[in-house]
């Protein structure tokens, strides 16, 4: 007869295919994305652009692949704080994630290029999640995931971000 596995065993193998499954996408986004010919053309995607919340993202687009920072006009962060953000294009559809290195939190967006009679936006959904201690972790788990809509505009004269 096997042995149970314990609560601790159970969360670190389920985190484990969490992270083996996010790798290997991220492998097969590069791969797809390296396999994009030269020529495609993507919507521009690239430069500032501010929330209905008043944060800031640079996005900085490259063949599918996307870099940027982002600055949080939310919670805890000095306003100025700029958050590293890695991320994909595909056509008009876009996803990135910040680490908010520090404050024990990160955020993903997915969402769609668009345009109004106002011009341009990137229309997203978000969720962030919170570390939870782990003896915590059972009865505040789901607490810890938090879940949005957000709308993002080009940002007139942007400052330059430092990379």
């Amino acid at each position: 007869m096997m042995k149970p596995m314990s609560r601790r065993a159970v969360i670190s193998v389920r985190c484990w295919v969490l992270f083996g499954a996010l790798g290997l996408y991220a492998v097969h986004g590069i791969a797809a994305a390296s396999a994009v010919p030269s020529t495609h053309q993507y919507p521009d995607f690239s430069g500032s652009w501010i929330n209905d919340r008043g944060s800031v993202v640079h996005l900085h687009p490259s063949q599918g692949l996307l870099s940027g920072v982002y600055q949080t006009n939310l919670g805890q962060p000095d306003k100025g704080q700029k958050f590293p953000l890695t991320g994909f294009i595909q056509g008009d559809l876009i996803a990135f994630t910040v680490n908010f290195t520090g404050y024990g939190s990160m955020t993903s967006w997915a969402g769609q290029l668009s345009e109004d009679p106002n011009g341009p936006y990137i229309r997203t959904l978000w969720h962030l999640t919170r570390d939870i201690e782990d003896p915590m972790e059972e009865a505040n788990l789901w607490r810890s995931i938090t879940a949005g809509a957000s709308d993002f505009r080009p940002l007139p004269n942007p400052p330059l971000p430092n990379r």
